[in-house]
């Protein structure tokens, strides 16, 4: 049985380092863009006309006036992941649940500058259970305003 010669272990020391940088290098490159909410439609277009989620049948504040700040990855096919509520106004875990859902179900169209369908991570606030008032349910809304996110906090 012969053994490697000692030319060879180097350059395959090499190669396998050199495949370790590439797949890091990919796996970066894969990192969805952080797009603000004001941001995302430069990006992707909503395109659900209505979202039905699934709600409790019964639990605690299921009628109290509530925002939920939901952050998600919008995909290269249009749809969600990594579905997560960053903020709800009240706290509750209830209308939570009924924000994930929403969440879940949004779908998204790319525009015409995202032909390459990149993904962005990006967040939404939910109003839940507000008034038709515009200027009482934009004061209800305000505490969920969240100015940055981070893909981190997803």
């Amino acid at each position: 049985m012969s053994r490697p010669s000692p030319i060879r272990r180097p350059l395959a020391f090499a190669a396998a380092a050199s495949l370790a940088f590439v797949s890091a290098a990919a796996v970066a490159q894969r990192q969805p863009r952080v797009v603000a909410p004001d941001d995302l439609a430069k990006y992707w277009v909503l395109v659900n006309e209505s979202v039905q989620g699934d709600a409790p049948m019964f639990g605690k504040g299921m009628d109290v006036p509530t925002c939920a700040t939901v952050s998600f990855v919008v995909d290269g096919t249009g749809s969600t992941s990594s579905v997560k509520v960053q903020r709800i106004v009240p706290e509750g875990p209830d209308l939570a649940k009924l924000a994930l859902s929403i969440g879940a179900h949004l779908k998204f169209e790319p525009t015409a500058t995202n032909g390459g369908r990149d993904p962005v991570f990006s967040w939404l606030i939910f109003p839940l259970n507000l008034p038709s008032d515009p200027a009482a349910r934009s004061e209800l809304m305000k505490p969920c305003v969240i100015e940055k996110l981070r893909y981190a906090d997803r």
